[in-house]
């Protein structure tokens, strides 16, 4: 601890290094690296016949390093004493063409525009402690120097960490001096869970002198990859992304440790040949200690037991080969996420949903003016099934709408394949992608007669799979769909095979509206449903909006319903609390109220009635009956179905005025 200074302003004084190095004596004290992590960037812009300055050279091994591969012509210089000395005395046979000198980088004696490189590794972090103007002075004052003595389209190379200060006193310099700026990130070897390696990354900038012309654009790159350099618009824009390499390497760091039970890490990583993320991170770790330290879980396109999962999200936009190409490509990164006592050997475990990790087809795109930018797109999953979804680009981790595919029957058979999705398909109307779509049409066991005419409105469309289905299942239903968004409805028909008709009717109009209009002319429903999702989720309720579970609408359901009519609330929240309010007031407004949590989403299926639970319809036994009605019904329309709705009612259970929950 004795090595390290007592105030900031000793970083400037030749006494303090000259205790500093007398103390090490000879023992090398790197800044920011060896050269093994710098040599990359160093050949790159510095060539044999090269005449070289190192600023700060301390009793760094990495001018040894650079004269012992190929770059001999190197001056070196420092404020102290003792360590020109020790340098001297250390080189003077094995390299004599290296030179030290005794000298203030501030007031450099050499003359103008005499090296082609001066190199810079920790000495600009070391006086640019502040913002005050003293200290800002002096570095100026090192940035002329250097300035004076190279050579136009000689290059200045900062080894730095790039602190907020730092960054906005060097940029601000050199871009009034109207000379290109690029970075590079410099990646450090050792193991990132060692504690004591450094809490920022490591950054080499090059800056290169160039004669300013009037009107010139400033040159600002950045290089994210070895192979790669882009160009930005704006020098602004060169913050922000050293900000983002700044922020990955201190969670990296961070996650040496446990994370809070409340506390997530979502990261993106980024391939060389595209802006669109590869892979979404997000890292959750266990409350509890298991054995098993770490793991990954694949999300295809479109966990208990360990104490860490990563859990990888694959992005649209790329191609993926297959399971173990994925595994190949992601090993090294992810390892770096690993907390500090899982083993460097470690086998670690990649899970997925299956060994599919789906292909995607964009089959169209466009913009909702209520909803935003959309995609629609066939992905193939399980061995070769094609489903096609609908996404909303401002929540592209939820699939709005899901249809299964099939092969439209062709009476000749194509002989030439192509790529892309397969054409000739139609909408698999007999599968059901969520299952609290199957417990909303399970809500159709409590009507007591499934064979007489019946009035339905539905309250949201999506891709229009759930009427469609109820339509062809149910020939005696007559139902309305109510859709605020036009653009919904023309991707309901024409991409998901909505077909409207006598029968089936879509409503463009606010939903709210719509039922309040029925219930003043008087009219009623015998099934009510209400599917519509919330796009403010700012209040914890991803469906419905707020404004469709408020008393007074609630009220109105209520009077639309007819005397056997059901209602049927689908309910999206994370929230319990916010879950429990809205089943409170369900249960305040009408007399029988039921629901099903479904385990696998956060949607529960609420069910209300203005009957009393000793109504023939409740009856656990009449209602059984229903459902399996419901479900020949659906065999006898759909051979291959995913629904079985006596299955997925049995978990039902009723909730009394006093809130007690009993079983069905």
């Amino acid at each position: 601890m004795d090595l390290l200074p007592l105030s900031h302003t000793e970083f400037s004084q030749p006494d303090y290094w000259n205790r500093f190095f007398q103390k090490r004596g000879k023992i090398p004290f790197e800044w920011y690296g060896e050269y093994p992590q710098l040599h990359t960037v160093i050949h790159k812009y510095i060539t044999p016949a090269n005449l070289v300055l190192i600023v700060g050279c301390g009793n760094s091994a990495l001018s040894e390093n650079m004269y012992d591969n190929g770059l001999q012509h190197l001056f070196n210089i420092d404020i102290s004493d003792i360590v020109i000395q020790q340098m001297t005395d250390r080189h003077k046979s094995k390299r004599p063409k290296m030179v030290f000198h005794k000298m203030d980088v501030t007031e450099m004696t050499y003359p103008d525009e005499y090296f082609n490189a001066v190199l810079d590794k920790g000495t600009l972090d070391a006086l640019l402690v502040s913002e005050d103007a003293d200290v800002v002075a002096n570095v100026q004052a090192m940035f002329g120097q250097i300035a004076r003595c190279l050579k136009l389209g000689g290059r200045y190379i900062i080894i730095s960490l790039l602190q907020d200060h730092v960054q906005k006193v060097l940029l601000n310099f050199f871009t009034h001096l109207g000379w290109p700026i690029r970075i590079h990130r410099i990646y450090m070897e050792p193991d990132v869970r060692d504690r004591s390696s450094l809490s920022l990354p490591v950054f080499a900038v090059v800056v290169t002198k160039f004669r300013s012309l009037p009107n010139m654009p400033q040159i600002v790159e950045v290089c994210r990859f070895e192979d790669r350099i882009d160009r930005l618009e704006d020098i602004k824009y060169l913050s922000a992304i050293v900000k983002d390499m700044q922020y990955y390497h201190i969670v990296r760091q961070q996650l040496l440790n446990r994370l809070p039970d409340d506390q997530q890490v979502s990261l993106e990583l980024h391939t060389r040949g595209s802006d669109i993320p590869r892979y979404n991170l997000t890292v959750v770790d266990s409350p509890h200690r298991v054995e098993n330290k770490f793991a990954i879980f694949i999300v295809p396109q479109g966990s208990a037991g360990f104490q860490r999962l990563v859990v990888v999200t694959l992005s649209r936009g790329h191609s993926y080969e297959n399971l173990e190409a994925i595994k190949a490509e992601l090993s090294s990164r992810v390892m770096e996420l690993a907390p500090k006592d899982c083993s460097v050997k470690a086998q670690i475990p990649f899970l997925s949903i299956g060994e599919d990790i789906g292909k995607r087809f964009p089959v169209a795109q466009g913009r909702s003016d209520t909803s935003g930018d959309y995609l629609i797109e066939d992905v193939e999953l399980n061995g070769g099934q094609l489903f096609r979804r609908l996404v909303f680009l401002s929540n592209k981790n939820v699939v709005q709408s899901e249809a299964r595919m099939t092969h439209a029957r062709d009476k000749k058979k194509r002989k030439n394949r192509f790529e892309g999705s397969p054409g000739k398909l139609r909408v698999d109307k007999g599968y059901l992608h969520s299952d609290y779509l199957i417990a909303m049409v399970g809500g159709f066991g409590f009507v007591p007669r499934l064979d007489c005419p019946l009035s339905c409105v539905l309250v949201g469309l999506g891709g229009g799979s759930f009427p469609s289905f109820v339509h062809s299942v149910f020939p005696q239903v007559n139902l309305d769909a109510v859709e605020l968004d036009p653009s919904v409805v023309d991707i309901a028909q024409n991409w998901f095979d909505l077909t409207p008709d006598e029968r089936l009717k879509v409503h463009i109009a606010d939903g709210l509206d719509f039922i309040r209009k029925l219930v003043s002319a008087g009219e009623n429903r015998d099934v009510v449903v209400l599917d519509v999702d919330s796009k403010d989720h700012s209040v914890g309720l991803n469906c419905p909006p707020l404004a469709f579970v408020e008393p007074e609408f609630l009220t109105t359901i209520s009077r639309l319903l007819s005397d056997d009519g059901i209602f049927i609330l689908n309910l999206a929240s994370r929230d319990e609390s916010i879950k429990e309010d809205i089943m409170q007031r369900v249960c305040s407004t009408f007399l029988t109220c039921a629901s099903i949590a479904l385990q696998e989403d956060i949607n529960t299926v609420v069910f209300a009635s203005n009957k009393s639970t000793d109504s023939p319809c409740f009856d656990p036994s009449t209602f059984t009956h229903q459902c399996c009605t419901i479900d020949e019904m659906i065999k006898s329309t759909w051979k291959d179905t995913n629904v079985e709705v006596e299955d997925m009612m049995s978990t039902l259970k009723f909730v009394d005025r006093s809130e007690n929950v009993s079983g069905f």
